[in-house]
């Protein structure tokens, strides 16, 4: 994976870390959407994106959230200004919850800022969300 995406996700990495929703956001493109448990969800403006992303961080919060980390996956080059990255992601929680382990995919658009999240595939994050599976949430 190239430098400068490598470095995107280092900032959406930080601004999670953060627990900075719209920091978060500022790193989609407008309009951007996600793919999640078969449903496609599209955000027209950055603030739909905030918004979302902002809720996510106090769930997380919430939860206990400690620190997220991530390794780069596939990465496929579609000219200058398109890509597709594909990282494992590493969620750490206080007390005993046992870490989450999830892949998400990413459709990259190059912008006049630089590299944005066109299109987040959540393709294996929505058992995390399963009561069984945390109990403690």
């Amino acid at each position: 994976m190239p430098h400068e995406v490598t470095a995107i996700f280092e900032s959406y990495r930080d601004a999670f870390n953060a627990l900075d929703g719209r920091a978060v956001a500022e790193l989609y493109a407008e309009p951007s959407g996600i793919a999640q448990d078969g449903v496609y969800t599209h955000w027209s403006s950055r603030a739909s994106v905030e918004q979302n992303m902002t809720a996510l961080c106090q769930l997380y919060q919430k939860r206990g959230f400690v620190r997220a980390t991530f390794e780069p996956g596939q990465f496929l080059d579609q000219g200058p200004n398109h890509a597709v990255a594909d990282l494992l992601w590493r969620i750490e929680w206080t007390g005993e919850q046992a870490p989450w382990q999830f892949n998400t995919s990413y459709n990259l658009l190059r912008t006049g800022d630089g590299w944005r999240v066109l299109l987040c595939t959540a393709y294996t994050e929505a058992a995390l969300f399963s009561p069984t599976k945390h109990s403690a949430a």
